[in-house]
This record gives C-alpha cells, structure tokens and sequence, in this order.
C-alpha cells in the first residue's frame, strides 16, 4: 500500500472526525475516540439522534472509502499517530498528557524484548497505569508481535476518561487485546498477574494526600510528586520478579524529594537500568528524559552486576544504535532464570 494511500486514509479521518465534532459538540480528542469506535465497529453510533442522518450518511460514505484502502498495520498506527498529534494540536493540550513519540516506544520495546525473551516467557501480561493516547503501549504491543514469540495480554489505565476511551477505540481498530479502565493509577487497582509496566509518566505534584500517606516515596511536607507514587504503586502491584520500564525526567535523582525515590529503590526494587533517551527527541535540555528500568524482588530477581548507564544513541544512526541493541543484549543476559 503506498505512502499516498496512508495519506488519503488520514485525509479521510480528519475529515470524519471533524463532522463528528461539530455533531457531538467535544473536543478534537473526544470526537477521534468516537470516530475510531466507528471504525472499529464498521457503523455510525446514535445517541438521541446525534448524529443527524445527514451526518451519519455523510460518515458510513467516508468509512466506506477508507475500508476500501486496506493499510498495512504500521501504515494504520502511523495515520492514527498522526491524526492524534493533530486533534492534540488542535485542542492545545497540556504538556503531561501529549502523545509518547514512536522512537520512545521503539526503544522502550527493544528493552522489553531483551529481557522477556532471555525469561523465555511465551504469555506476557502487560500494563500501562499513565496510558494517555495509548501510544507507548501500543506501539511496544505491536514491536512484541512483529517478533512473533510471545502472547499478550494488555491493560491500559489513566484518569483522563478522554483519552482512556481513544486508547480504547485505538487498540480495536489495531485488532489487539487490550482492556482499559478509567482510573487514579496512585488509588487501588483491580487488575492482577501484571509481569511487564511500561508508562510516560506526567511529571508535577500529586493532589491527593490521603492517597499517599502509605507511600514510603511520599513527601514529609507538602504534596508528594506524581511519578514517585506511580512508580512505587506500579511496581507493587506486579508479579514477583516483574520488570517496571518508566520514562521519567532526566534530573528524577536530582530533586528535593529524591532521597525518599532512592530509599525506597534500595529497599524494594532492583534497580537495572538508567538511560538517557536521545537528546534529539527533546527541544531543550530541560525536556530531557530517561529510561528506569526496575525489577520488583521475589522470584529470580536479582541485581544486575553492572547497572546499565549511558546515553541511548539516535534511532536515525544506524550504527551507533546497532551498538546499543549489542550493549542491550549483553545486559539482558542477567535477567536469565
């Protein structure tokens, strides 16, 4: 399918999204979630006659066109990516909840195949507690299927219900299993046997302070910081031995509550991992963030003799970042039961 067809396919949902949100009278985000169940579902939902049948004929006309082009998977996650970037565009959104680049969630992927594949793990349950556009997730979802070894299962939560429903509606039009739950990700999850976490963690002070007085990451005074708490909370809740990859602040152990993060790592969690993502995918150096990969005790789990430290390479430069996925595999071997 050719780069023109993927074009015409995102041209086509611009244009159905952009009816559906004058219709629905939402936001350019809430109007895609919708446009995408549409997609998925192959018809036009009706609530009290909203749509108008003049819009709903004007919609199956367009959805009809694009079931017609037929884009391969990745053509379909980048007119989808696309589309996302766009409606956030749109609706200036804040900075925490924009969309994870696909580079992030290459790397976050290649990361998380290393250490699954040494484990030799065939079913992998997966979750994302900040989901947002769902982006990450799917994106690391799809680079584990292209390898053909694994089964997976996926969990998505967020507090926004906005984007909980667009990484909903994102992940069936993808045909993948995926459950997602509108939640606060720092409050109790319902969800067990969790065995990989992979999230974007938004950055700022959590609000509720009554949620986070039993969090040993929470501040002595004043509000606790948000990702702290996620991180803390994300890697209690998986499996002896599971594996937690965060894309956190690059400064994360340089912060006025960052002695209370790194006590907590040295009395629950194996810290594994470092890693300062490309300096290219960041408009300055205060954007700049990085890779914590930790392992939650029990199990097999244990510490990896050399902790990995550096700067990931450009996924533009080839042979630097064929250097890192060697450097990558080499670490990996620690993981093996």
């Amino acid at each position: 399918m050719s780069e023109k067809d993927m074009q015409t396919y995102f041209d086509k949902m611009n244009q159905a999204n952009s009816l559906l949100k004058e219709s629905l009278r939402v936001n350019n985000i809430e109007s895609l979630a919708e446009t995408l169940t549409d997609i998925s579902d192959g018809s036009v939902y009706v609530e009290n006659g909203v749509p108008d049948k003049d819009t709903v004929s004007k919609l199956e006309n367009i959805y009809a066109e694009m079931k017609k082009l037929n884009l391969t998977p990745l053509q379909l996650k980048q007119a989808i990516t696309v589309s996302i970037i766009k409606a956030q565009k749109d609706d200036k959104a804040e900075v925490n909840k924009l969309m994870t680049p696909d580079a992030i969630g290459l790397i976050t992927s290649l990361i998380a195949y290393e250490v699954l594949n040494v484990q030799n793990k065939k079913d992998v349950n997966i979750v994302d507690p900040t989901v947002g556009t769902g982006n990450l997730l799917i994106e690391v979802i799809e680079q584990l299927n292209m390898t053909d070894k694994f089964n997976i299962n996926a969990a998505a939560l967020d507090n926004d219900d906005a984007l909980v429903s667009l990484t909903k509606s994102f992940s069936e039009v993808m045909n993948l299993n995926l459950d997602a739950y509108h939640q606060d990700s720092v409050a109790d999850w319902d969800i067990t046997d969790i065995d990989l976490a992979v999230a974007d963690l938004p950055v700022g002070y959590y609000p509720i302070d009554d949620n986070a007085k039993n969090f040993k990451t929470k501040s002595d005074k004043g509000h606790s910081y948000a990702h702290h708490l996620l991180i803390e909370q994300t890697m209690n809740n998986l499996n002896d031995g599971g594996i937690g990859i965060f894309i956190v602040p690059s400064q994360i152990f340089q912060t006025d509550q960052a002695k209370k993060l790194s006590e907590w790592m040295v009395s629950s969690v194996y810290l594994q991992a470092v890693l300062d993502l490309p300096t290219s995918l960041f408009a300055s150096k205060e954007a700049q963030k990085a890779v914590v990969v930790l392992q939650k005790h029990g199990g097999n789990a244990k510490q990896v003799e050399n902790v990995l430290m550096g700067t990931i390479p450009d996924t533009n430069n080839p042979k630097l970042f064929e250097g890192f996925k060697d450097q990558l595999q080499g670490w990996a071997k620690n993981f093996k039961g």
